[in-house]
């Protein structure tokens, strides 16, 4: 979801320039909005005990105590430049990102209570405050660094990018689930490796992705109030396209800006393939295909296109010459026959297409 941010430090206005460490490409964060008078229309009679129990949960906001917003985010030690920028980066894309979902659940919210649909509603509200806390608490990290984000101007900055509803339904599911497991993942190996943990924000997570865990888990009943979006060639498509374009924007992420990984004493490569390999798994409760990992080139591809989109980001820095034209036209070229070659590795059925067929 991408946006105008500004940037304080010193005597420079907050509203002075665009935000520190992010540049415009196709791993910046962006803001959806979809099809809400269908979302509207969702039937939960076939999901109406999962959907009470999921509701009760929220309601009961387990982790209102958690956020405090007393509690010091300043980081521990100094760092370099590099890990400087890195560790920053970091706060800011994901704080763009959280924000992003917040407004969508929001938006979402009002809406569905407009339409007569108070206890979805009321579900896409809860959602909605989790999002606000979890972007209020890293603008707090990034305000100990020197910067501070506008985030109530963001929606007004930028276009918003419309999704269909089946979209939003598959692409959010991935998304809190591929961040319940960055967080758990990032959490197990800080506590086995404490003199890597930069700043007190890392010591949150634990709880905090039980709250992705939690989105996850209700976009997953809402995928199955529909139940023709996981049968038949549409289920085995947007299964396919939906892991793919997030495993491909992960490992983008995390494999080309890896070093606020290495800042933490994390391989990129490896904590990627792990948090690829987990969120496959989680995804067979929800989809009806995931992608095969074991005896395929789905990984061997990612370091190709990791590789070749660093080649791509590298030589546009370079003077314009002919010379750079062809060069990027090959890397291109090849960066697509790549993103086709692992778009179409093997996938297995889960069989969760077939549940609640008569």
């Amino acid at each position: 979801m991408t946006t105008t941010l500004a940037k304080a430090a010193g005597s420079v206005a907050a509203a002075a320039g665009p935000a520190p460490h992010l540049r415009e490409d196709l791993l910046t964060p962006r803001f959806y909005t979809t099809e809400i008078a269908k979302a509207a229309s969702t039937d939960l009679a076939g999901q109406r005990a999962a959907f009470e129990a999921m509701l009760a949960e929220m309601e009961a906001d387990y982790n209102r105590e958690h956020f405090d917003r007393k509690a010091p985010l300043d980081r521990l030690r100094e760092l370099t430049a590099v890990q400087k920028e890195a560790y920053e980066s970091y706060l800011v894309r994901s704080c763009v990102s959280e924000f992003s979902g917040f407004l969508l659940f929001k938006e979402l919210s009002r809406r569905l209570f407009k339409a007569s649909r108070p206890e979805l509603g009321r579900l896409f509200q809860l959602m909605a405050r989790d999002e606000a806390r979890h972007a209020g608490f890293l603008n707090r990290a990034l305000v100990a660094e020197g910067i501070e984000i506008d985030l109530p101007s963001l929606s007004g900055k930028r276009p918003i990018t419309w999704f269909p509803l089946s979209w939003v339904l598959y692409s959010v599911f991935l998304s809190e689930k591929i961040g319940y497991w960055r967080y758990i993942l990032i959490d197990r190996h800080l506590k086995a490796h404490p003199e890597n943990s930069v700043a007190p924000l890392f010591d949150f997570f634990e709880p905090w992705c039980q709250d992705e865990n939690r989105h996850g888990d209700i976009f997953n009943m809402l995928i199955r109030c529909w139940p023709e979006l996981r049968q038949g060639l549409r289920g085995r498509l947007l299964s396919r396209f939906f892991l793919w374009s997030v495993f491909l924007t992960h490992s983008l992420t995390v494999c080309e800006r890896g070093s606020f990984y290495t800042l933490l004493g994390i391989d990129p490569a490896r904590f990627d393939a792990e948090v690829m390999r987990q969120t496959n798994r989680t995804a067979r409760r929800a989809f009806p295909y995931v992608f095969t990992f074991e005896g395929t080139r789905y990984v061997q591809l990612r370091d190709q296109l990791v590789d070749t989109f660093r080649q791509m980001q590298a030589l546009g820095e370079q003077p314009a010459t002919p010379g750079r034209f062809l060069k990027n036209l090959g890397l291109k070229l090849r960066f697509a026959g790549l993103l086709v070659h692992q778009f179409c590795q093997p996938m297995e059925a889960t069989g969760v297409q077939l549940e609640g067929i008569a």
